[in-house]
């Protein structure tokens, strides 16, 4: 949605860069004409119109409930088939009308009805299934819908549906993963897809939280049959999180839909496991030998981290010091693992916040010279969450604590005084 007086600043901003020739003048009235083109914002209007629709259809389904002993299985049935196509007749008026407010609200109407209609079927006829399949139908079906009109609002509904599916049924009857999960693959691949000719922002959100949650849900599995350790599965699933970060990056440097999800989302995926990795840490020595599949895993996100920041270099969006971080965090995560239960941690562990503390400072200077301020609020939680983790947990007396800081002060000083001089001579040598 467009902020108030827009348009206004926009106008006057368009004046200024003609003057200045950043813009040609012809581009003018194309420009300021672009602001209306975008139709899948909702009005209030729509918002209105969708809410009374619901209203209806909450009506009709209550009054169907509340009479549902004295209505026959098959007046039942043809009540809520007669109900989800009204919705849909209605919705394909409203688009030959064109009143977009009201095809929208039907049409979410109707997908809402369809979901209603096949737990009802279940029910009248008795349909003893894996109740979470229904979900999965109702979900296509609003697919179906959004992709069809095309409607933002269904197509939202449909993401939900599918998280919520994910949600309900990534285990099986016999408590291993579900095989029909798989099929959440392409699904969130066709919503993505959708999101991105519809260009909506909410649901490709869903998408790349449902893939984070499932990959979340797989390791929680594969730990509890003992294919990976508590202390493999976390370091994995940062590691991971660090591999989404860099590619989203990549994605959103070429202008790909939904990279910026991507980033948002991996980066606190990131900040979240790689900070709970800390509370691994400990001094015992019980010996833990790596599993095969945690050495796999791991394996193919370092590759896969390396070969985004190789690129990220060769296309000069990162210098050496800012390559070299993510290297070094990705080692880390890769070796903490493996040596946890070798090793006296203590050296360890402070490594360890030390480099989460410098990735959270390398988040802090990238958003500032890129003006992402998702990176700037991701760097500033970080540092403040470690901070306060090493005042309280790593060192156990005050002077240790003070000296800490201490250092820790000074350096970030002294690195504000470099950047600074740098910004510097960057700005003599564009001034020359």
């Amino acid at each position: 949605m467009k902020p108030p007086l827009y348009k206004r600043t926009l106008t006057a901003d368009l004046d200024r860069w003609i003057e200045d020739g950043l813009v040609p003048a012809k581009n003018r009235n194309t420009i300021l004409a672009s602001i209306g083109a975008d139709k899948g914002n909702l009005s209030a209007v729509g918002i209105l119109a969708m809410l009374g629709a619901i209203f209806m259809a909450l009506a009709a389904l209550t009054f169907i409930g509340a009479n549902w002993g004295g209505i026959s299985k098959i007046v039942r049935f043809g009540l809520v088939l007669a109900l989800m196509w009204t919705a849909l007749g209605v919705t394909l008026y409203a688009l030959k009308r064109k009143t977009m407010a009201f095809a929208h609200a039907f049409a979410l109407v109707a997908a809402a009805l369809f979901g209603a209609g096949i737990m009802l079927v279940a029910q009248i006829f008795n349909i003893s299934a894996h109740y979470p399949n229904g979900i999965f139908i109702w979900a296509l079906g609003a697919l179906a819908v959004a992709i069809a009109m095309p409607s933002r609002p269904v197509l939202l509904l449909s993401a939900g549906l599918t998280a919520l599916w994910m949600q309900v049924s990534h285990i099986g009857p016999l408590g291993g993963l579900n095989p029909l999960i798989w099929l959440l693959v392409p699904l969130l691949v066709t919503l993505w897809a959708a999101a991105r000719r519809m260009r909506a922002k909410d649901s490709v959100h869903i998408v790349v939280l449902t893939g984070i949650v499932w990959a979340i849900h797989i390791l929680a599995l594969a730990q509890r049959h003992e294919i990976l350790h508590d202390f493999e599965a976390t370091t994995l699933f940062a590691t991971l999180m660090l591999g989404v970060l860099l590619w989203a990056g990549i994605g959103r440097a070429h202008t790909v839909f939904g990279a910026g999800a991507g980033q948002l989302w991996g980066g606190s995926g990131l900040l979240i496991s790689a900070f709970i990795v800390q509370f691994n840490f400990d001094h015992t020595t019980n010996i833990v030998a790596a599993s095969t599949a945690w050495l796999i895993g791991s394996a193919i996100l370092l590759i896969l981290i390396f070969v985004a920041l190789l690129i990220s270099r060769r296309a000069g969006r990162y210098r050496t010091v800012e390559t070299i971080i993510p290297a070094i965090g990705a080692i880390m995560l890769f070796g903490v693992a493996p040596l946890h239960g070798y090793l006296d941690m203590f050296g360890i562990q402070v490594l360890y916040g030390t480099m989460f503390f410098a990735g959270a400072v390398l988040a802090l200077l990238k958003g500032a010279q890129n003006n992402q301020k998702r990176l700037l609020w991701l760097g500033g939680i970080a540092f403040a969450t470690e901070a306060l983790y090493a005042y309280f947990e790593t060192f156990k007396d005050l002077l240790s604590t003070s000296l800490f800081f201490l250092i820790g002060g000074l350096l970030l000083l002294f690195m504000a005084l470099i950047a600074m001089r740098f910004g510097k001579r960057l700005g003599k040598g564009e001034a020359s």
